[in-house]
């Protein structure tokens, strides 16, 4: 009787194991994950969410992605940035400007180029977008870029 009390546990813990999710932030083998990953990023986009929150404040923000930048209005106040993407994996970086005079391009601050009012949820956006590394598929057919502790759901316009 004691054997079978003592057995008795072991199956639900495993049953336990096997179903833990991952924990927020880490990155999904994409091969364990079939189609999950989107083959290019570019395309027009309506930003649903940022950081698992919906865009608040009465706004949209319709975000472009073109080969090699993304960007959204209004891109004067340096809401732009070049990326690289492949197999899921993505990076993004404002663009690098060149030093005066001869030499290698560093990156630098974006100095908007017009005085407009920026409103908080543009700011969260670029936020997240300066730290997104990975691009997923979502079940509702959007795609999710998430990394550095931030994440935009995004759905094609």
């Amino acid at each position: 009787m004691r054997l079978i009390l003592a057995l008795l546990p072991v199956p639900l813990l495993l049953a336990a194991c096997n179903q833990a999710e991952p924990l927020a932030g880490n990155v999904r083998d994409p091969d364990s994950l079939p189609d999950s990953v989107p083959a290019a990023l570019t395309g027009e986009y309506r930003v649903a969410a940022i950081d698992g929150e919906e865009v608040g404040g009465g706004i949209g923000i319709a975000l472009s992605m073109t080969d090699g930048m993304i960007w959204f209005d209004p891109r004067c106040a340096g809401f732009s940035w070049t990326y690289t993407y492949a197999d899921g994996v993505l990076t993004t970086d404002r663009p690098e400007k060149p030093r005066s005079g001869d030499g290698p391009y560093v990156a630098r601050p974006i100095r908007p180029t017009c005085r407009i009012a920026v409103h908080p949820e543009q700011q969260r956006l670029a936020t997240a977008l300066d730290a997104v590394t990975n691009a997923w598929k979502t079940p509702t057919n959007g795609v999710k870029l998430n990394g550095g502790g931030h994440s935009v759901t995004l759905y094609s316009q």
